[in-house]
């Protein structure tokens, strides 16, 4: 199995890297024989989609900005399981990952959604000072994944149980996730 861990935080050493190095290990241990592909955004260049639509047309739909989200499509391709790790800002997603989601643009163009969907988490990392929760973090998640062929259905809240330092300080709980995704035809 090809799994891939997305960590969106433009921090390369705070709590969702330490959180995605926690479940990249744990991924090693529990199943070794398994492909575990971890992605910091932090640590690469993925320019903002311009909403150009020359994926429409171009060969295997694929994005003329030339960046390193050609490598990632890679391996988002050949992943079995997707699993994202976000802090929440603004109750949404950072620059880095929001960046990341809307590159997915070109899987429009494909039958990847209409295939069958892979499974995606979604582990949600922050202090816990914002009143709005994670509401549309969860949606623009679920929405541009389903896109590229994954259904999101597992959303694990990790708001104010890691320290600023990475220390998992309590155990995640489990968010219950509605599927948003149009049975018809788009």
């Amino acid at each position: 199995m090809n799994r891939m861990i997305v960590v969106g935080s433009p921090r390369t050493n705070g709590r969702c890297a330490a959180l995605a190095e926690e479940l990249f290990e744990a991924c090693i241990e529990e199943c070794p024989d398994d492909q575990i592909s971890l992605v910091p955004l932090s640590g690469v260049t993925v320019k903002p989609c311009t909403g150009c639509n020359a994926c429409r047309e171009t060969e295997d739909h694929a994005c003329v900005i030339d960046d390193d989200m050609a490598d990632i499509r890679e391996v988002l391709d050949e992943a079995d399981e997707l699993t994202i790790v976000s802090p929440v800002y603004f109750a949404s997603a950072p620059a880095t990952l929001k960046a990341f989601l809307d590159r997915l643009q070109p899987y429009f163009w494909t039958n990847a959604r209409h295939e069958a969907l892979r499974p995606a988490a979604l582990h949600v990392v922050g202090e816990g000072h914002d009143p709005f929760g994670f509401g549309p973090l969860v949606t623009t998640v679920q929405s541009a994944t389903y896109t590229a062929g994954f259904q999101l259905d597992q959303v694990i809240n990790w708001v104010g149980k890691i320290s600023a330092e990475g220390e998992i300080l309590e155990d995640a709980e489990f968010v219950d996730v509605p599927w948003l995704g149009q049975e018809q035809e788009d």
